[in-house]
């Protein structure tokens, strides 16, 4: 007994052009530039207090060499298309600001405290910017975002303990509260998500185009019936009427010829189901081969569950078609409406 194969493709990738490594590069090394001169002066600072170059060393290692171990992981981690840990993301800041208490601890006046405070924070400037520059190179690979995944998947999280802290809580203010924190936190939901973001501008983008399609529609239709136009090569010369053409008009016109109805289609048996190319109504919809959403179809049915996006992208590039993940969305969305009687996800 074979095991079953597994039909899903994964996403694909796009690759960067050497324009934009090279753009990519150059914002990053001023990036790095000012991460490193924090850190030179951080050291310069100490050792003017201190008058101890081993003792200066240490408060940068703490600060700011604290700062770059986090920042690395942080990297690290966001190129492996996984989401940063929470205490890596808390270091980038908190490493930082104990450095700059240190300097303004140090300091011998006021106005070199507040020089001594502000120096590390370049090195919280350097590891966020790089590691925002990232994520979003690996989600523009990708088009994954795993920190927008993570954030809407804890969202979700707590979403689902207040709503059923809201409803079976025995005490009423922690329903009271848990129903106004799960509100709260709806709003929250899908923020900085591309991927959403750009499913509802198709929906919206469709709508849009459908009622300027129902809009144009009946501003050119006419309600009042016109004649059909006759060609001016087959009118016929006026004449005067004769007798003979008033007693053809006044007999009767002879009756067409019966048509013969055709055979009515046999009703479908109890409990048979239409094929999968047919609407509610019993219409079937075709579509051209070459066609989007031919292709969609075709793979829908050959693959026996609704297919993910990056399966789409996938036949649609094979087919010589427009192949991107919105576009592939939105014909999914069509066929869908249009086939209800296709299968519906694969089963986790």
């Amino acid at each position: 007994m074979t095991a079953p194969q597994d039909t899903r493709t994964s996403a694909p990738t796009r690759k960067l052009t050497k324009g934009q490594i090279a753009v990519l590069a150059l914002a990053a090394l001023p990036m790095i530039a000012v991460g490193a001169g924090g850190a030179i002066g951080t050291y310069a600072n100490a050792a003017s207090v201190l008058h101890r170059k081993e003792t200066a060393l240490g408060v940068v290692a703490a600060g700011e060499g604290a700062t770059l171990v986090a920042a690395l992981v942080t990297i690290g981690v966001t190129m492996l298309g996984q989401a940063a840990p929470p205490t890596a993301r808390l270091a980038l800041w908190l490493l930082p600001i104990t450095a700059s208490v240190m300097g303004y601890a140090i300091a011998p006046t006021t106005s070199e405290a507040v020089v001594f405070g502000l120096t590390p924070l370049a090195m919280t400037a350097s590891a966020e910017g790089t590691a925002f520059l990232a994520r979003r190179i690996v989600a523009y690979r990708t088009d994954e975002d795993v920190e927008a995944q993570r954030r809407n998947a804890a969202t979700l999280r707590r979403i689902a303990f207040h709503q059923a802290r809201a409803e079976r809580h025995p005490w009423k203010w922690v329903r009271k509260f848990s129903e106004l924190t799960a509100w709260r936190l709806m709003g929250q939901l899908g923020r900085s998500d591309t991927a959403l973001g750009s499913a509802l501008t198709d929906v919206q983008n469709t709508r849009i185009v459908d009622g300027a399609n129902t809009a144009l529609a009946a501003m050119l239709s006419s309600s009042t019936p016109h004649p059909a136009a006759t060609h001016p090569a087959t009118r016929r010369p006026h004449r005067p009427a004769t007798p003979a053409d008033t007693a053809t008009s006044s007999a009767p016109l002879p009756a067409p010829p019966a048509t013969p109805a055709l055979p009515a289609a046999p009703a479908p048996a109890d409990g048979a189901t239409p094929p999968a190319d047919t609407t509610t109504d019993g219409k079937v919809v075709c579509y051209e081969p070459g066609t989007p959403q031919f292709v969609v179809r075709d793979l829908w049915l050959n693959l026996g569950h609704r297919p993910t996006e990056g399966q789409l992208v996938t036949a649609l590039g094979d087919a010589g078609l427009p192949n991107s993940r919105a576009q592939a969305g939105k014909i999914r969305r069509q066929v869908e409406a249009e086939n209800p009687k296709l299968p519906g996800p694969r089963a986790a």
